[in-house]
């Protein structure tokens, strides 16, 4: 207990800064000091109704932080407050936060309890300068629950955040927002320090909304799991109203996103959205194959799905357990023909911003469709004939002739996606391609 004392006094009660200790207690393999009161220089009382210590004094497997209050001078109530507050593997009794806690540190464990913040005071005005020096800040943050766990420069074993709540108003702007976030998770984040070769357990998002005096952007649920060639992510119950938004874009932006909103919308402003890829690896079947769908839904604009069936082999001496770690490896994998489905289906998107776009030239639309058809065929001298039937059936879906396209694609055999990054031009003389106009 003396030794917990001693540097408590020592790291939180040095200079102008005093501290009290009510009471010091020792329970088995833990040290306990509570109604713990800390003044700092400024002004600025807090208060720490108590501080565990748990395992070995020098190596401690935790230290723990319970009923944490800030309170500033001329503020009646606590600027913030949390319930708990508890580091793993802290490397000291007593440990200095701002180490702990750097960037370059790696983080073994955080937990976060019950956390209140208000913007008032001096926090307030932080904030203020950080927004603009017009603004006069209020609101205030909770916080239910946060969990870190092996945090460094490279990777992140878990992140937690449950119950996000939050207002803030501007006074000067009259702007006012509440953000609300029901959870994030993460796990299994590595590759961080190797560009290319992030890797993703798993991440989800539940419950999100921004909401404002008349405006929202909602999300139901995203997620995301593995990397660039194999995994799993999507979102659904996205919502946004694109209309209200507008109206808090500055002057000079606003004309821009009307017409944005027109293409998008047909001048609604409501704009739902869902969608998922999923790639998946079978090694069962002979060479094993890469196969891949998703969709994209935006409503009142369209819908985009694919399909794709790649037979795959790996560079030589490479498992699928190090391509995933190094999804570079694809790159040179050999492709053994395979095929690619592309389907659109139009809901007013294209024929909108056919219109849009004849406007803004003073002409008719069917005017602006047939120059639209001109300018597809050129695209046979540059990029071919595929290129320029894919560019005139879509000027047939804007001049409302159509209204799906599906677009079919053999691959050759041999092929490496890195032949046609190289290349994209020359190899897709390379392609069979087929279109389906309905």
């Amino acid at each position: 207990m003396a030794r917990l004392e001693a540097d408590l006094q020592t790291l939180w009660g040095s200079g102008e800064q005093l501290i009290e200790i009510g009471e010091l207690r020792e329970q088995g393999q833990r040290v306990m000091a509570e109604h713990i009161v800390i003044r700092l220089a400024q002004g600025d009382v807090v208060t720490i109704e108590a501080y565990h210590v748990q395992g070995d004094y020098d190596q401690p497997d935790s230290v723990s932080f319970y009923g944490i209050r800030i309170i500033e001078p001329d503020v009646r109530d606590p600027v913030l407050s949390l319930s708990e507050m508890t580091l793993a593997r802290p490397g000291a009794a007593v440990p200095l936060l701002s180490s702990v806690l750097a960037h370059d540190a790696p983080l073994h464990g955080l937990q976060l309890r019950e956390l209140s913040v208000w913007l008032d005071g001096t926090l307030a005005k932080q904030w203020t300068e950080e927004w603009g020096n017009d603004a006069a800040l209020t609101g205030y943050l909770t916080l239910q629950a946060l969990v870190l766990e092996e945090m460094s420069d490279a990777a992140l074993g878990r992140f937690e955040l449950h119950g996000l709540k939050a207002e803030f108003n501007d006074l000067a702007s009259g702007f006012s927002a509440s953000l609300g976030l029901d959870e994030l998770s993460m796990r299994g984040l590595a590759g961080l320090d190797r560009p290319g070769e992030e890797q993703l357990a798993w991440a989800e998002v539940n419950g999100f909304s921004l909401t404002g005096d008349r405006w929202s952007v909602l999300l139901e649920r995203a997620w995301a799991s593995g990397n660039l060639y194999v995994s799993d992510m999507g979102f659904q119950g996205a919502a946004l109203d694109i209309g209200q938004l507008i109206r808090l874009a500055p002057a000079q932006e606003r004309q821009d996103l009307q017409v944005m909103n027109n293409v998008l919308t047909g001048g609604s402003g409501q704009m739902n959205a869902a969608g998922r890829s999923v790639s998946e690896w079978d090694d069962e079947t002979q060479p094993a194959q890469l196969t891949s769908e998703g969709f994209l839904q935006l409503s009142e604009a369209g819908d985009v799905r694919y399909q794709m069936e790649l037979p795959v082999t790996l560079p030589a001496h490479v498992t699928i357990e190090q391509a995933m770690q190094h999804p570079a490896l694809f790159e040179t994998a050999r492709l053994h023909g395979g095929n690619v489905t592309l389907a659109y289906k139009d809901a007013g998107l294209l024929p909108r911003l056919a219109s849009e776009l004849a406007a803004q030239e003073g002409i008719s639309t069917s005017q602006m469709v047939a120059q639209g058809w001109a300018q597809a065929r050129q695209f046979e001298r540059l990029a071919g004939p595929q290129v320029a039937k894919l560019m005139v059936a879509l000027v047939d879906i804007m001049g409302g002739y159509a209204q799906s396209l599906t677009t079919h694609i053999a691959l050759p055999d041999p092929f490496t996606l890195e032949q046609f990054m190289m290349d994209p031009l020359g190899s897709s003389q390379r392609l069979r391609v087929t279109f389906e106009l309905k």
